[in-house]
């Protein structure tokens, strides 16, 4: 009897273990999305992942500095109920092999839901030079 219960709490723990983090399913949600728009999916070979929470005031202030480098109205300032997470933000550097060989260095800033959509958003650093123009 004490080595049924040892194998079921051993199979429990490998389990547990096993199931991957709202961090990881963002990650591979995010493989997935440059995967399927990289030259040819074989030759895409992820770098660093680096995740955040995303916040509906951070969407507001990312629509906020769109609408200005667009000449947009500009959306409502957030409030203070604005803090609620809407989502994981994955910065993810990779590299794509052309088919003539080729080697890109790139990277993406991308939004990942909790129903799994990515979205992919402007790098920071390119607003923040189309803002000083």
């Amino acid at each position: 009897m004490k080595r049924l219960s040892f194998s079921f709490l051993a199979a429990a723990v490998l389990l547990v273990g096993c199931k991957k983090t709202g961090q990881q399913l963002a990650e591979l949600a995010v493989q997935d999305f440059v995967r399927s728009r990289v030259s040819d999916a074989k030759n895409y070979f992820p770098g660093k992942f680096e995740a955040r929470p995303y916040t509906k005031r951070d969407s507001l202030l990312y629509l906020a500095d769109m609408a200005r480098i667009n000449g947009m109205p500009a959306p409502p300032a957030p409030t203070a109920a604005d803090s609620v997470r809407i989502g994981t933000l994955i910065y993810h550097n990779y590299r794509d092999e052309m088919r003539n060989g080729q080697m890109v260095l790139d990277s993406g800033e991308f939004v990942v839901r909790p129903s799994g959509d990515v979205r992919i958003l402007v790098a920071e650093s390119i607003r923040r030079k189309r803002l000083q123009k």
